[in-house]
């Protein structure tokens, strides 16, 4: 009795809770951990104090999963970040690499048992992930990727085929473990999380108006930058937003001045007709927004969205927190340059995960110099592409650790 009483205790003190996925059989299996140790939570009833109250979402009522795990996604915050001001305070304070670690274990990859340099970009990945660690040897034993989803007023305009109500039901989705991007996180160990970072508030339609103010910009920020887990050592974000490859184009449009018709694609699968009207559509907003992309921050609350917010503070708060980053598709490079802009020090801390077939996902790539690590015509964003390539991170390192030198495997050259 007394020992059942005290797993009781523990249980309610570490909030650790798994989902059962709804569905037959043993091809999804059970869903991973929503919570980890520490973080705080949003009770029942909001409080005031330092434990901030956030109105539940009129989502939750429909779907039929366990009312606390709802809760769980929304994070609270102890000290959170007011202002573009202060947020661009804290990215300022970022460090360099420390150059010298990445040459010290290039260098020790020639004693393992192989020609120099034979393992190719797997050697130049496990001296990043210590580089950007720290750390030699690298660490590549917790693998975690946040989802964040949201909604957009530029729907209006016709620029997405598929209805707004597939939002919810996907969030839905990936919480019962269903999505692509669980299947692939089961795989391959990943610790996976989906966050609602506004799908019951859309933003506003950029055409007309500015998409979110500088209030609602920040909080998805924090959002994003309050979720990453600070004991991990790979890290990715992934999305789900209909209509959200228009303020992804927008956004690389403006910061890498490629042509609107260039870097405008299809999402999820527009006709002609519609591509012209996507196109169309942003090169309006750009000129009506003109005045307000001044900033990286002001172009993303002017032409951007709540979960690109949320992930451009993940990017960041990894990054500070030495985390080495995977980065996804075309909407995760939205995230990634306003980031990237803010602070060019992050550039060094993410790999492409893998080119996406998405036109601005290349214009991004270009601009930053990055070299994808996989190319497997994906456009299915959730941070699919990511988990795929987290995986070779992960060998890389793995190869670099586990392998013996010449002199302890006995081979004399």
């Amino acid at each position: 009795m007394i020992g059942l009483r005290i797993g009781r205790i523990y249980s309610r003190i570490f909030e650790k809770k798994r989902i059962e996925s709804p569905f037959p059989g043993p091809k999804h299996g059970p869903q991973q951990d929503i919570s980890r140790p520490g973080w705080r939570l949003i009770p029942e009833e909001p409080r005031s104090g330092p434990v901030c109250g956030r109105k539940p979402s009129p989502w939750k009522d429909q779907w039929p999963v366990d009312p606390g795990v709802w809760r769980r996604h929304h994070l609270c915050y102890e000290t959170r970040m007011n202002s573009f001001d202060e947020i661009k305070t804290r990215t300022e304070a970022m460090t360099a690499l420390p150059e010298s670690l990445r040459t010290e274990i290039l260098e020790e990859w020639n004693s393992r048992t192989k020609p120099p340099a034979s393992l190719g970009r797997l050697e130049e990945l496990a001296a990043w992930v210590g580089t950007v660690q720290e750390s030699n040897p690298p660490k590549v034993s917790r693998l975690s990727l946040r989802l964040y989803a949201g909604a957009h007023g530029i729907t209006e305009e016709r620029v997405s085929m598929v209805p707004d109500h597939i939002n919810g039901q996907m969030f839905r989705n990936f919480h019962h473990g269903g999505a692509a991007i669980n299947a692939l996180c089961r795989s391959n160990g990943i610790g996976f999380l989906a966050l609602d970072a506004g799908i019951d508030r859309p933003t506003r339609n950029f055409l007309h108006h500015p998409a979110m103010s500088e209030a609602e910009t920040v909080e998805a920020f924090n959002l994003g930058w309050e979720s990453v887990p600070g004991r991990t050592d790979l890290f990715a974000v992934g999305e789900m937003g209909i209509g959200n490859t228009t303020p992804a184009a927008a956004i690389l449009a403006t910061i890498t001045d490629q042509p609107i018709e260039a870097i405008t694609g299809r999402g999820a699968g527009l006709s002609d007709e519609g591509l012209r009207r996507k196109s169309s559509t942003i090169r309006r907003a750009l000129e009506n927004r003109r005045s307000e992309l001044t900033s990286p921050l002001m172009i993303l609350g002017s032409i951007g969205g709540r979960e690109i917010a949320a992930m451009t503070g993940a990017i960041l708060s990894a990054a500070e927190k030495k985390i080495p980053i995977v980065l996804d598709g075309v909407i995760c490079s939205a995230a990634a340059a306003i980031a990237f802009e803010l602070q060019p020090l992050v550039i060094g801390r993410c790999v492409a995960g893998h080119q996406s077939t998405e036109p601005a996902h290349l214009a991004f790539l270009n601009h930053y110099g990055l070299k994808p690590l996989v190319d497997l015509d994906m456009r299915l964003g959730e941070g699919s592409g990511a988990a795929v390539a987290m995986n070779i991170v992960r060998n890389a390192v793995d190869c670099f650790n586990q392998m013996a030198t010449f002199e302890e495997a006995g081979v004399v050259l």
